[in-house]
C-alpha cells in the first residue's frame, strides 16, 4: 500500500512537471529510472541567470560533459569552481528529467549585476592597518569588468599609510588558463619599528598558467625603487626583482574550506641595479590542510584547519627588511611592535630574516552562506585557535634552537561580497611559560 502512494505521487509529479501525457503504464519506464538512474546520461548542460558575466566564462568552469552519466560529485565541484571565480552570490544545480530518458543538467546563477555596491565598490573611508595606525581611504574596485571576469582598481590613502595604486587583472586572459596581472604602486609611510621613513615605487607584471584546476605557477618581476630617510640619514636603493610561484589547491571552497589542501612555494628576489647592496632571495613556503568533522549534509559544520608557514632569506641581512612576529597574520595575541619594542633587547625573540609560524583552528559554521535581497552573499563563523612561531636573526638552521611564541584566542570570520572574508580576532599571547601580550586583531581573509 504504502509503495503504491509513493509511485502514485511520483507519478502526478512527474506528469505535472515534466510529462503531461504521461499515463500509469509509464512505470514500465520510471521503475528503471529509480533503480538505475546512475546510468542515465546528460544530454542538455544549460546555466541561467547571468545578466552581466559572459555565457562564455560559466561554460569553461563546467566540466561535466555531455553524453556522459549524471555525476553529482562533478555538478557540485563545478558549482563550487563557479564559487570560487568569486563573482556570484549563489550557484546551484539541478537534474530535469526529459522525455527522451536524459538529463538537463542545470546550474542556476545568482549574480548582483548592480554596478554601484555590487560589482563596484569605490568610497572614502577610514582605514585601519596595524603596521601604519589609521589612514583615510578613497578609490574603486571593479570586478566582473566587461562581464569577463576582470578586475580593475584604483585608489589611494592619506596618514599612516599613504599610497596611490593602479592594478589590473584578468585570471583568464587568453583560453588555455593563461592568467595575467600587472599594479603600478607608489607607497610612503613611516616604519612601524624602524627609525625610518620609506618611499616606495614599484611596477609588477605576473604571468600564471593552469595546469588542471589544481596546479597553478606563475612567474613574473618587479621593479622597485626604495628610499629610507630620517632626520639624520638617506638611502635609496633600486632594485630589479624576479618572483614565482607553484601552488597545489584541493579546496572546495576557497572562501570558507571545508576539505582539502593548499600547498605554496614562493620566491621573490632582489638584485640591486647600482650594486650597493648585496643580493638578496626569499623563500616562502606554506602549507594548511582542513578536515570537516560532521557530516557532508550538515548546514552548520564543524572544521578543523592547520596551517604552517615557513619565510627562509638567502643573501644579505640588512635590518631594512627584518620582519616581526606578533601580528594578525603571524602570531596572534601580540600587538604588532613598536620602535621601542625594537630597541628592547627582551623583545629581539620577535624580530628575524627567518620564521616560521603555524596555526589550528576549529571552526563551527553557524550561519551558512545565503543570498540576501536576491544578490548579496552572507555567511559567518566562529572559531577557537592556537598559534607558535619563531623568528631568528641567524640563519635558518638555528630556529631549532629558538623558544617560541604562543598564542590562543578565538576568531569571527564573516563572509560577504566586500571583501570576501572579514576577520576579527582577540587573543592572548605567551613566551617562555609567560603571558607577555593580549590583542585584537582585524584583518582581511582567513589566517589558514
Amino acid at each position: 500500500m504504502y509503495l503504491a502512494l509513493v509511485t502514485e505521487s511520483l507519478l502526478a509529479i512527474l506528469r505535472n512537471n515534466y510529462f503531461p501525457k504521461m499515463t500509469f503504464r509509464s512505470l514500465i519506464f520510471i521503475v528503471p529510472i529509480l533503480g538505475y538512474s546512475q546510468n542515465l546520461t546528460v544530454s542538455e548542460i544549460v546555466h541561467k541567470g547571468n545578466t552581466i558575466t559572459k555565457d562564455y566564462i560559466i561554460s569553461r568552469e563546467i566540466q561535466h560533459g555531455k553524453g556522459m552519466p549524471l555525476d553529482s560529485t562533478i555538478a557540485e565541484e563545478d558549482k563550487n569552481r563557479l564559487l570560487n571565480l568569486g563573482i556570484f552570490a549563489d550557484v546551484k544545480w539541478r537534474a530535469i528529467p526529459l522525455e527522451n530518458m536524459t538529463f538537463r543538467l542545470e546550474y542556476q546563477i545568482i549574480e548582483n549585476d548592480d554596478f554601484f555596491g555590487g560589482r563596484f565598490l569605490g568610497a572614502a573611508l577610514p582605514a585601519y592597518d596595524e603596521k601604519t595606525g589609521w589612514s583615510f581611504s578613497g578609490g574603486g574596485f571593479l570586478k566582473n569588468f566587461r562581464g569577463r571576469n576582470e578586475q580593475i582598481g584604483i585608489g589611494f590613502s592619506v596618514g599612516g599609510f599613504n599610497t596611490i595604486a593602479l592594478a589590473y587583472m584578468n585570471p583568464w586572459i587568453t583560453g588555455d588558463h593563461v592568467s595575467f596581472g600587472s599594479d603600478l604602486v607608489k607607497n610612503k609611510y613611516d616604519h612601524p619599528f624602524l627609525d625610518y621613513n620609506i618611499d616606495i615605487k614599484s611596477f609588477e607584471m605576473n604571468i600564471g598558467r593552469y595546469f588542471g584546476y589544481q596546479r597553478k605557477t606563475s612567474l613574473g618581476f618587479e621593479i622597485e625603487e626604495f628610499q629610507f630617510f630620517s632626520d639624520t640619514s638617506f638611502s635609496k636603493y633600486q632594485y630589479f626583482a624576479p618572483q614565482g610561484s607553484f601552488a597545489y589547491d584541493t579546496r572546495d571552497l576557497y572562501d570558507n574550506p571545508r576539505k582539502g589542501i593548499l600547498l605554496r612555494e614562493m620566491f621573490f628576489s632582489r638584485f640591486d641595479l647600482n650594486g650597493k647592496l648585496e643580493n638578496n632571495i626569499t623563500w616562502i613556503q606554506s602549507f594548511s590542510i582542513y578536515k570537516q568533522l560532521s557530516k557532508s549534509s550538515n548546514e552548520k559544520p564543524w572544521i578543523l584547519a592547520w596551517g604552517v608557514k615557513m619565510q627562509m632569506n638567502i643573501g644579505i641581512k640588512d635590518q631594512r627588511f627584518i620582519s616581526a612576529m606578533g601580528s594578525g597574520n603571524t602570531i596572534r595575541g601580540f600587538g604588532y611592535p613598536n620602535r621601542i619594542t625594537y630597541n628592547n633587547a627582551d623583545e629581539s625573540y620577535r624580530f628575524g630574516f627567518n620564521n616560521y609560524h603555524t596555526s589550528i583552528e576549529l571552526r563551527r559554521i553557524i550561519i551558512p552562506r545565503r543570498v540576501i535581497a536576491e544578490r548579496y552573499e552572507f555567511g559567518a563563523t566562529i572559531a577557537g585557535f592556537v598559534d607558535y612561531g619563531a623568528a631568528t636573526q641567524g640563519e635558518f638552521s638555528s630556529l631549532a634552537d629558538s623558544k617560541g611564541l604562543m598564542s590562543t584566542g578565538i576568531s569571527f570570520q564573516f563572509e560577504g561580497p566586500w571583501p570576501s572574508i572579514i576577520r576579527i580576532d582577540y587573543g592572548w599571547g605567551f613566551y617562555d611559560g609567560k603571558r607577555k601580550d593580549s590583542a585584537m586583531h582585524l584583518e582581511i581573509g582567513h589566517k589558514i
